[in-house]
């Protein structure tokens, strides 16, 4: 009898320490689980603001968009200070989409003349001082003109197509350049923009380089100062 009743005291202790049968460890995670399945059953929540202008994520969460200060103060206090507040806020943008805008059709003009360039080279890119008749832009001419910054002799074949492009609309002329800023390219009546890589379909390695495709299907390809009657020569 003392060993039973030991053994009832020895058990009664074990309870009295542990306080619990059994320990469920994921009891803490399933009660999160429930409590964000219920916060995102919530319906969004009601915005009564009139410049609020609430946007719902995937998850339900209700974020808010309010127009800038100058917006709202301009629309609720139409004065003429207001008002240039908001006309200067809004010029901030337009600036701001006049370069973005300034720079894509930069952007749009330089992959528009690789791309014409590199049809003008096909199929066979190599081009000689003779002409070879297998240009696809029949009917059209051309006159490439490749400049690079601090080169004299540069500087006079300029003139020379300078006065090509104003004497002689029926010949395109485009003009590349290496080392010139944009603002510099400005100065330049015939259209003349940076290289870009255009120099390398063309295997230019020494300048001025002129590359001439005429209405006869014939291209050219000359190095070095050339007078203006030599370059019309090649487009009769």
């Amino acid at each position: 009898m003392f060993m039973i009743f030991l053994s009832h005291l020895a058990v009664a202790s074990a309870q009295g320490l542990f306080q619990y049968d059994r320990v469920d460890f994921f009891e803490r995670i399933e009660a999160q689980e429930e409590f964000i399945q219920s916060e995102t059953k919530q319906p969004p929540e009601t915005i009564t603001d009139e410049w609020a202008e609430p946007i719902i994520s995937p998850s339900g969460k209700v974020s808010i968009y309010v127009p800038p200060q100058e917006v709202r103060d301009f629309l609720e206090k139409p004065d003429p200070e207001n008002a240039k507040a908001y006309l200067e806020w809004n010029l901030k943008r337009i600036k701001k989409f006049a370069l973005a805008q300034d720079l894509l059709t930069k952007e749009a003009k330089k992959l528009e003349v690789m791309k014409e360039t590199k049809s003008l080279l096909e199929p066979d890119s190599s081009i000689n001082i003779k002409g070879f008749s297998n240009n696809p832009k029949a009917g059209m001419s051309y006159l490439f003109y490749f400049m690079l910054k601090g080169c004299l002799v540069c500087e006079r074949e300029a003139q020379i197509i300078d006065d090509i492009y104003l004497n002689h609309p029926e010949i395109r002329i485009e003009a590349f350049a290496k080392g010139f800023s944009d603002r510099e390219l400005e100065r330049y009546s015939f259209p003349a923009r940076q290289d870009s890589g255009i120099s390398s379909l063309f295997k230019v390695n020494s300048y001025p380089s002129i590359a001439v495709f005429n209405k006869k299907n014939q291209r050219y390809f000359l190095s070095g100062f050339i007078d203006k009657e030599r370059i019309l020569k090649l487009f009769q």
